[in-house]
């Protein structure tokens, strides 16, 4: 609640400094005395509109602080505590705004300059000012669902609904990612294609490039390598040497065969010696046979074949071929064509993965109608309620012809959001017969006041701001009706500190603090705006003029004295 004012040099007001009470607090006075000057200084040191009109005629600044206490719990308490504005054992918080003629406007909080823009978040908290020009929750559609949830203490469905919105939002969001990448994956499926086509037909082996580079080398020299290997066959055969050693084995065998080797011993040394010989013999004679084999064996294998060499370099040129199309080595063509089938089998696939993920969205989207349709349900539910409340208090406010609605619209599933699938706005219709419309576009400015006083005592015990300031809720009212409007003013003060600018005696009797203001001239020449607290008999003369005019009569003393006894 506010408890403290302080105004220096603000429009028509020298100095003013208030202590605020509890209640209901009226500030009357004649128009033009400057009672709008203390709501443009409230807007101001709560984060307002900042004009050079505002600093007094000859004064170089103004500076305007509010105080407010800010109770357990209250919704301001941990943003300045986060931002180091307020210890936690403390539980005053004053904002002060200064703005001089040659510069801008300086925001504090406790001391501590702070923007204006978070000036203008904390007094969401603060201060909720009903007028003509304010736009407050009961007066913008966009907050009105905000308040209805409030109003039906929709908390628990709301946080059902947001996890549900997630939940869509990111199945949402993962198929149009698949989507836009599904579109650009099918140029590389058409190339793909391409690849694994071009080498299904060509089929390339494991190593065949390097191998048939070898063929064809030995293919164009085959006839001097045939030339060589037919000498070295030549040479094996010329030289008898298989003959020779033919006729020793016969001899080392025949050696063998005489008698006096035939009675020795097996571990005779002259034994053993011949045998090593004609082992030895023995290996030679093989090797030269397969010497032999092996000479001619490669002669037959590089015999010229132009039809062979023709083959392997159509083959080889269709692998350097393809190489050079698909930018490779030519035997890396078996890992290019194994490596594509794979990539082409898994984006063949990809339509699957894009039905699941449409199939999931499609799930995450009846979660979220489901969850969305108990929230609309509670809505339309709480809105009847409140628009019956509304309704009752209509009447003894002179708007018995009006009528009141809370409009819960559902929109189509794309453009819902984590708080449902609502379009929630509070119209009216000021006339029978006429058409339903935003309440803050149909009703006038008298009516509009009346709708939001009605509106704010239905929702009275909801959270919202500490201190209700109402601008003129009784315009273009008077008697019963100025009378209904006090009374409800004053109920809203058993739960709300409440403000109210009035021009009806029966709205300021009913206050618990009667503030006066006044305008004078000083030294004939600069006009000055002063606000007087009135108690007592002083009450009782103002609340007499507001009933009689500049004339007051006894009659009109007697008449403020009920009013101000029926307040009470």
């Amino acid at each position: 609640m506010l408890i403290a004012f302080s105004i220096r040099d603000f429009v028509l007001i020298d100095s003013l400094d208030l202590d605020v009470c509890r209640g209901f607090t009226s500030v009357t006075g004649e128009t033009g005395a400057g009672k709008s000057v203390l709501l443009d200084a409230l807007r101001f040191v709560l984060g307002g509109k900042a004009e050079k009109r505002f600093i007094r005629m000859g004064a170089e600044r103004t500076t305007v602080s509010a105080s407010f206490h800010l109770g357990e719990g209250h919704a301001a308490r941990e943003e300045l505590t986060e931002r180091g504005l307020l210890n936690s054992d403390d539980d005053v918080l004053t904002l002060r705004r200064v703005l001089t003629v040659d510069g801008p406007s300086r925001m504090f909080a406790n001391d501590q300059i702070i923007s204006a823009e978070l000036a203008r978040t904390l007094s969401d908290s603060l201060v909720e000012i009903h007028g003509q020009h304010d736009g407050t929750a009961l007066l913008n559609p966009k907050l009105h669902g905000d308040v209805l949830d409030q109003f039906a203490q929709a908390t628990p469905f709301i946080t059902s609904v947001g996890a549900a919105y997630h939940r869509m939002s990111e199945a949402r969001a993962h198929l149009k990612e698949l989507k836009a990448k599904a579109q650009s994956l099918e140029a590389e499926m058409q190339q793909l294609q391409q690849v694994v086509e071009d080498l299904d037909k060509l089929a390339p082996g494991e190593g065949e490039a390097s191998r048939l580079t070898l063929e064809r080398a030995m293919l164009m020299n085959s006839q001097k390598l045939i030339e060589c290997l037919t000498e070295a066959d030549d040479a094996i055969a010329g030289a008898g040497t298989a003959n020779s050693f033919g006729v020793a084995a016969r001899h080392i065998e025949r050696a063998l065969r005489l008698p006096e080797l035939a009675e020795a011993s097996e571990d005779s040394p002259q034994l053993s010696v011949l045998k090593s010989a004609q082992d030895a013999i023995e290996r030679v004679l093989i090797e030269l046979n397969e010497a032999t084999i092996a000479v001619e064996t490669a002669r037959s294998t590089f015999e010229h074949d132009p039809d062979a060499q023709e083959q392997v370099e159509a083959r080889l040129f269709s692998l350097k071929t393809a190489a050079r199309k698909f930018n490779v080595d030519p035997d890396g063509l078996p890992d290019l064509h194994q490596a594509s089938r794979q990539r082409l089998a898994e984006l063949e696939c990809y339509d699957d993965v894009i039905a699941k993920a449409t199939n999931r969205l499609r799930d995450a989207e009846s979660g979220y109608k489901d969850t969305a349709d108990k929230l609309s349900a509670l809505r339309i539910s709480s809105g009847e309620q409140l628009a019956n409340a509304v309704q009752a208090e209509l009447g003894p406010l002179k708007l018995e012809h009006a009528k009141f609605r809370v409009k819960v619209e559902k929109v189509d599933i794309e453009d819902a959001g984590p708080h449902g699938q609502d379009k929630i706005v509070f119209e009216v219709q000021t006339n029978p017969g006429a058409p339903f419309g935003a309440l803050n576009q149909i009703a006038s400015g008298g009516e509009l006041a009346r709708f939001t006083l009605a509106l704010r005592v239905c929702l009275a015990n909801l959270h919202s701001a500490s201190l209700l300031v109402f601008d003129e809720a009784d315009q273009g009212v008077g008697g019963a009706v100025a009378a209904a409007v006090g009374e409800r003013l004053s109920r809203l003060a058993d739960q709300r500190q409440v403000l109210a600018i009035t021009h009806s005696p029966q709205v300021a009797a009913s206050g618990h603090q009667h503030w006066h203001v006044t305008k004078q001239l000083e030294e004939g020449v600069r006009a000055v705006s002063q606000l007087n607290h009135l108690k007592g008999e002083r009450r009782q003369e103002e609340i007499a003029r507001m009933l009689s005019g500049n004339e007051i009569t006894k009659e009109a003393r007697a008449a403020a004295d009920r009013l101000m006894e029926v307040a009470v």
